[in-house]
């Protein structure tokens, strides 16, 4: 299985280094679509979705992460800014766990 990371074209950069496959969006209001892509590609365990581009993708986003088995979809802070007041996929799937 990959990973995809879904991000910036900053944060991008430290992924391709990485050796992980990447895809940026061209704007904010590709996100959705690209999150699509990635959760449609074959062998695909784990993608990756920046903050800022995951709040872009809106309820759909949040829809896929909580509803999918694979992949499975992280929001990760993007190299600019933090997490903030927003839920981490860890404290998510623990809530989920707990019932």
């Amino acid at each position: 299985m990959k990973i995809v990371a879904i991000t910036d074209s900053d944060t991008a950069l430290a992924f391709r280094l990485a050796g992980i496959e990447t895809l940026t969006p061209g704007g904010d209001e590709n996100a959705l679509s690209l999150v699509e892509q990635a959760a449609d590609m074959p062998d695909t365990g784990i993608v990756l979705v920046t903050e800022r581009l995951a709040r872009a993708a809106g309820e759909r986003f949040e829809d896929m992460m909580r509803q999918r088995h694979l992949p499975l979809f992280i929001e990760i802070p993007d190299i600019n800014s933090e997490m903030g007041t927003r839920v981490s996929a860890v404290s998510k799937i623990a809530a989920m766990l707990k019932g």
